[in-house]
């Protein structure tokens, strides 16, 4: 785990039943429709009617299978007067205390196991009730089993009901171009569907996302995705922003403006363990660092990051055996250029403990490499992701850290005039 500390400067930064599993030829029907959904589009507009008529038929059908196993999960959060300052205001002038508000958070959730439910920790997160909603009406109360904020992601279970389930996809990854249809509810649990496909896949040390064309509505954080089969290829997230770790209305994190789910292939390690263990284990370098930037060559125009600076080493932690001194800058993890602290951060933790990882760092001029075994996170939820203070073991040199930005710039200025007198 980084722990990451922000400067003002020099930073910047079902009812009870079972269904038959999804049979496998599916995907025979399905595939050639849409293949002749893309040939019918240079044909007669009937004929090409036709077609797209028999494709959202075929995608009606994996719809229809899969709904049961699709959730409303609603996630309540008690504010106390003593948590709301302009509770506590109004309680000043008025006789009457003021009355605890409830806040809900509203999400989908796709059934993995006939008690097990999946979402996401944006949804789940900190909730002192759970809730979920079935296809056919039923609501029941919900326990968590476990939360990760990094992966964000929540295991929930519902022992009072036996649901229908979706298996995981097996067999190669989802790539680019492949159908998905996503199944989720809205805030209202009105049922939501999307025809679309993978339009990239982004991939970052310790885990990957995948970018879909389908449409994702609100409520659909933890909607499931499928493939023409109608296996579970993976979680919607629906944004890329850090969950709310405080509570309040809606999903809890800033829209990405496009759509993403986590693919199984990440997923599924994660379900286990938090099934298994109540937690799931994340790396841990032991450094904490400070955002480090070169100021534009534009009056009033933007910085440009350019790693994490380190701060503060923890004893015996990985970084400190390896050699980092406070002052370094950490420019590279897992052959991935490194531009912020918090992408450091979700780097490491995203990775599993006793992986070794190769990190480069600069000191005075200097490049140094090394390979890095991570170890083991101390902290369940780190707390860098939850808002809290992050001070690590260490003295905290952040003049001397001012100097060395300084010094930094000075060094990328007198680069570019070289470069620029050789022009």
């Amino acid at each position: 785990m980084c722990r990451v500390r922000r400067l003002s400067s020099p930073s910047s930064a079902a009812r009870r039943g079972r269904v038959h599993d999804a049979p496998a030829r599916a995907a025979a029907w399905l595939a050639p429709a849409l293949a002749l959904a893309l040939i019918a589009a240079s044909g007669s507009p009937s004929r090409a009617q036709n077609t797209l008529s028999a494709l959202q038929t075929d995608v009606d059908q994996i719809a229809r299978r899969a709904r049961p196993s699709v959730v409303t999960v609603f996630a309540v959060n008690i504010e106390s007067t003593a948590k709301s300052a302009a509770a506590n205001a109004a309680a000043a002038t008025s006789a009457v205390p003021a009355a605890p508000r409830a806040h809900t958070r509203v999400g989908s959730g796709v059934a993995v196991d006939e008690d097990l439910v999946l979402t996401t920790a944006s949804v789940a997160m900190a909730a002192e009730r759970v809730l979920v909603a079935t296809a056919n009406g039923l609501e029941v109360e919900a326990t968590v089993v476990g939360v990760d904020p990094v992966f964000n992601v929540a295991l929930l279970r519902v022992p009072s009901l036996r649901l229908p389930y979706l298996k995981f996809a097996e067999g190669r990854a989802a790539r680019v171009g492949d159908w998905i249809v996503s199944l989720g509810t809205s805030y209202n649990t009105q049922p939501t569907q999307s025809l679309g496909n993978v339009a990239q896949r982004h991939r970052e040390p310790g885990q990957s996302l995948l970018q879909l064309t389908n449409t994702v509505y609100p409520g659909n954080s933890g909607a499931a995705a499928l493939n023409i089969r109608g296996e579970l290829v993976g979680l919607v997230q629906g944004e890329l922003g850090s969950p709310d770790l405080a509570g309040g209305d809606g999903a809890g994190r800033s829209s990405g403006g496009a759509s993403f789910a986590m693919p199984v292939e990440t997923l599924r390690p994660v379900f286990e363990s938090l099934k298994k263990n109540g937690s799931v284990a994340h790396g841990y370098l032991g450094v904490s660092t400070l955002a480090a930037s070169l100021e534009s060559d534009r009056e009033g125009g933007p910085s440009t990051p350019i790693g994490a600076l380190v701060e503060g080493i923890v004893a015996a932690g990985p970084a400190n055996r390896a050699g980092l001194r406070p002052g370094d800058l950490i420019v590279a993890f897992a052959d991935e250029r490194v531009e912020t602290p918090e992408q450091l951060a979700r780097w490491v933790l995203a990775t599993p403990p006793g992986r070794t990882m190769t990190l480069v760092w600069v000191r005075r001029d200097t490049e140094h490499h090394a390979q890095i075994t991570l170890a083991a996170s101390p902290e369940r939820v780190p707390q860098w992701l939850a808002g809290g203070e992050t001070a690590p073991d260490g003295p905290k040199r952040v003049a001397e850290l001012s100097r060395e930005i300084e010094r930094l710039r000075q060094e990328m200025e007198r680069i570019k005039t070289g470069e620029g007198d050789r022009r």
